[in-house]
């Protein structure tokens, strides 16, 4: 039942970022964000859920459910800000909640890939060290 969470949370972001592709022009003017910076983000996030649920398909170990909840909690925070900031007119809005979704999605695809995907170092320093008293 793992598993499912994890590819059900990627694709949840990978349907965001389809939709935030969509109605990108309304984004954009609602949060006073550059073109540049939302791009960035939604390219971000779809990587993010593409990694969750490869991640999801291999793994899916409980104890990165964490990082999961600790980004999706931040991004309601920082949705919330955006908003109430996007409301007073500053352009910081965009940045706050662009800026929260490209570098969170950055991070998830990282802890996915080099933490739970990656390789398994300690078996090298084994493997080095019966190569070396060969030589």
């Amino acid at each position: 039942m793992m598993k499912f969470g994890f590819v059900a949370d990627g694709v949840v972001k990978m349907l965001v970022a389809v939709a935030l592709c969509i109605f990108l022009p309304a984004a954009e003017s609602f949060l006073l964000a550059p073109r540049w910076l939302a791009i960035a983000a939604i390219v971000l996030l779809f990587l993010s859920g593409a990694t969750e649920i490869s991640y999801g398909a291999r793994k899916g170990q409980k104890s990165y459910v964490k990082y999961l909840a600790i980004f999706d909690s931040l991004w309601v925070v920082s949705t919330i800000a955006a908003v109430i900031v996007a409301l007073v007119g500053s352009p910081a809005a965009g940045y706050i909640w662009f800026g929260f979704t490209g570098l969170g999605s950055l991070g998830i695809a990282v802890i996915f890939t080099t933490g739970a995907n990656g390789p398994d170092f300690a078996e090298d320093e084994h493997s080095d060290g019966a190569s070396a008293t060969r030589d």
